[in-house]
């Protein structure tokens, strides 16, 4: 048969679209995600079949063969074109501190007849309870947990022992003889610097002290001692976590490479700013093990490297909730990067895949709230340490769900290129999300 202009742009649109969903296909055997695999498989052979079909049935002048690529042409304005309303996270000024005392994973370490368990409780009365039932359920990685092995849970426990050995590294002596420095040239080395040590991105903000911990809480420094750290910038980069470890979630993999990428974050901290140091500006390294002076997903933001999310981590737009973060604070002159909007805020209010698969309801449903200044979505951090400690692991449920953690691919990128410009594609996304991964995940 001889086809004329009008059914060769009739077939060139559908092969698009069958590509399309072949490269789907593909990704998703990858991806091992086996109900998308099966339905745009299903979508690619639909498609063909009606392309074949309309081709051999329709008379070529019909009007219907201008139909499909109208279609895929709005479809393509639509993502590509920027429609709707995309929020920022709302904040204002705030000069009340979080008291790192009152954060849950100081709380859990509190040991009854100890001065701390004491002092907290006469303070802070109405915690006692909760925590002393989380208490006497087993910690993570130990044994009586859902999860624990006697040999992969003490390789993880050692990892964060180790982790936690370093935290007398994070600060130090600082060089008398300082160099002076050009401030674009020593912000592009540092950030050169930092993604050589390991990390994937690194941003520069200033230090907000409304993102400082009031007092100690846990770590090197006297328990309830005020935090006075007067640096004026932060150093915030992230480190990747391995898509398939993160989808072994709520099991040992997810924890085992929390580990790891914990104990890289420490390592390119402590090296970083012992750097800066050498250059003669103080420099304190923030690293997880009962060491963080400030609150790293608020200050991340400021540096541009995503936004927070629902289920309260940072979501990377190249690496969505599967990072880690790390953080050096210093006095070293830095060119400051600005926060970055790429639909979040807008996202999660339609799409609450994280507070549906929670398993210990710790994330709500509604709608955000102010909690000192920034607009957010409050977590239930109760029940959420205690789901940890019953099964032994940090769980990554969440993680695992958030539809901005999966892998880079052609099909992923267009969609988060979408989300990030319509509101539109926001909503479909979420129905897209749903339909070839369902609604809620296999843990």
């Amino acid at each position: 048969m001889i086809m004329n202009t009008l059914q060769w742009i009739y077939l060139a649109f559908s092969i698009a679209v069958v590509y399309f969903f072949l490269h789907f296909f593909i990704t998703s055997l990858s991806e091992k995600k086996t109900r998308a695999a099966i339905i745009s498989l299903f979508s690619a052979l639909i498609v063909g079949f009606l392309t074949v079909s309309v081709l051999l049935l329709l008379p070529p002048d019909s009007p219907f063969l201008i139909v499909v690529p109208v279609c895929i042409c709005f479809i393509t304005i639509v993502f590509f074109i920027p429609l709707g309303h995309s929020r920022d996270i709302p904040i204002e000024e705030c000069n009340e501190q979080v008291d790192e005392r009152d954060t849950m994973f100081a709380r859990e370490d509190y040991e009854p007849g100890t001065k701390i368990y004491d002092d907290y409780y006469s303070r802070q009365p109405e915690n006692k309870r909760i925590d002393d039932k989380i208490r006497k359920l087993p910690w993570l990685m130990a044994p009586g947990a859902k999860y624990y092995d006697p040999v992969r849970s003490h390789y993880i426990e050692t990892i964060f022992e180790s982790i936690h050995e370093l935290t007398n590294s994070v600060d130090g002596d600082v060089n008398p003889s300082k160099i002076e420095l050009d401030i674009l040239n020593i912000s592009r080395e540092i950030k050169k610097i930092t993604r050589h040590l390991g990390a994937v991105e690194v941003g520069f903000a200033p230090l907000n002290q409304s993102y400082v911990y009031s007092h100690v809480g846990r770590g090197p420094e006297p328990y309830g001692e005020k935090i006075n750290l007067s640096h004026k910038s932060v150093i915030v980069f992230t480190i990747e976590m391995d898509y398939e470890k993160v989808e072994k979630a709520p099991q040992l993999p997810i924890t085992e490479e929390t580990a790891l990428r914990y104990l890289d974050v420490t390592i390119i901290s402590i090296v970083l700013a012992r750097f800066i140091r050498d250059l003669g500006y103080p420099a304190r390294a923030h690293i997880s093990g009962s060491n963080y002076q400030i609150m790293l997903p608020a200050v991340a933001y400021d540096a541009g490297l995503g936004e927070l999310g629902r289920h309260g981590y940072l979501i990377s737009p190249r690496f969505g909730s599967r990072i880690r973060l790390g953080a050096v604070t210093t006095d070293l002159p830095l060119l400051h990067d600005k926060p970055i909007n790429f639909g979040v805020q807008d996202f999660c209010d339609k799409c609450k895949r994280c507070a549906t698969n929670c398993p210990s309801a710790s994330i709500p449903l509604g709608n955000p709230q102010k909690v000192k200044g920034v607009t957010k979505w409050p977590l239930e951090v109760e029940s959420c340490m205690t789901y940890w400690r019953n099964i032994g692991t940090d769980c990554g449920i969440c993680m695992k769900v958030c539809p901005f953690s999966h892998p880079s691919s052609l099909v992923h990128n267009l969609v988060r290129m979408g989300i990030k410009n319509s509101s539109f594609v926001r909503t479909v996304s979420v129905l897209g999300e749903d339909l070839f991964y369902g609604k809620k995940a296999p843990y």
